[in-house]
């Protein structure tokens, strides 16, 4: 009797162990024939830096952190090896994703196979509560931002016991040939070391969701409306006026002061004083005016007033005719005072 209830606790221990551990058996949903996913198991890895240890045909991604989380190959979990993310100390929402070849407009459902997570404090103990949050996403136009309203995420799952969580799931109809399938990690306020874990990500068309028109365009953030459109009546060509110059003052020639041709010199018979008079007014604008007090006038100034001209031959013959007479005279007394004296 003994016996039998030691093999039946056996037999409920074995089950128990097989329900709390998955196996990489038939029903791995990894195995699974429909799975489009590359690399599902996450049994290869590369180094991407500087964030280190990325599942192979996956790319990481960091939303938002103080500083990068590290990605890293977990050896420690049952379905080993899994994607790790872990930081310390510090906040973080981060997480992985892989672009798929499908059909336009069928439905398709992603879908986390073990996505469990812990945290510890500076002794090394587990913390206890609800830290980390964990979702999968779908960008049916195949886009790579994780923020882009056209991705459509699952809920977010806080639970902190347990390692498979069947609201882990997404559906979305394709919109172009390619879609994108997105696991995310949201760390809000770290606890100490911080890891999450994730495996077994799968694509699968969706049976529960009919085919949709596909579409090509991905949506906006604020969708908007094209405005009416209308055709412009044309209107008759206006002449443009030419403009005008307003024209220049027409320029006034000042007629330069007339110079008085200096008079013509007389003939010497009857030159006289008259002409140096009329030859005043060229010069007069430069000159002091003259004193009008009369002048005395002597014989000889005609001869004066006519420096750099000809010399007038009547008065020198008069002058030298009398000069020679007054000699004469003076002669001939000198001789009769000489033949009168005794």
């Amino acid at each position: 009797m003994r016996r039998i209830r030691a093999l039946g606790f056996l037999v409920t221990l074995l089950a128990l162990s097989s329900m709390c551990i998955p196996t990489a058996h038939a029903e791995d949903p990894c195995e699974d024939p429909g799975n489009l996913t590359s690399n599902c198991q996450f049994n290869t890895f590369y180094q991407v830096p500087p964030y280190g240890a990325v599942a192979t045909d996956w790319t990481p991604f960091v939303q938002f952190a103080v500083e990068p989380p590290a990605f890293n190959s977990a050896g420690e979990t049952p379905l080993a090896p899994a994607q790790e993310i872990f930081c310390a100390w510090l906040p973080f929402t981060a997480g992985i994703y892989q672009q798929v070849q499908v059909s336009p407009g069928v439905a398709y459902v992603a879908a986390i196979g073990w996505a469990p997570y812990a945290s510890y404090d500076e002794h090394g103990a587990r913390n206890s509560g609800q830290f980390i949050g964990r979702s999968v996403g779908i960008d049916p136009y195949g886009g790579t931002d994780p923020v882009s309203p056209g991705v459509v995420w699952s809920p977010e799952v806080w639970d902190e016991l347990g390692g498979v969580f069947p609201q882990l799931r997404v559906s979305a109809v394709a919109r172009s040939q390619t879609i994108t399938v997105f696991v995310r990690a949201h760390n809000p306020q770290s606890h100490g070391n911080d890891k999450v874990w994730f495996d077994a990500v799968t694509l699968m068309v969706d049976p529960n969701q009919p085919a949709a028109t596909a579409t090509t365009e991905p949506p906006t953030s604020t969708p908007t409306s094209a405005p009416p459109t209308f055709t412009p009546t044309p209107l008759p060509p206006t002449a443009t006026p030419i403009e005008t110059h307003t024209p220049l003052p027409t320029a006034t020639l000042t007629p330069l002061p007339t110079v008085t041709p200096t008079a013509t010199a007389t003939p010497a018979e009857t030159f006289t004083a008259t002409v140096m008079a009329s030859a005043t007014p060229v010069v007069a604008a430069n000159l002091v005016p003259a004193s009008t007090e009369p002048v005395e006038t002597s014989a000889a100034t005609p001869v004066a007033q006519r420096q750099g001209g000809q010399m007038d031959p009547v008065p020198a013959v008069l002058l030298g005719v009398s000069v020679a007479a007054f000699a004469g005279a003076g002669t001939l007394g000198g001789v009769l005072l000489f033949l009168r004296r005794p």
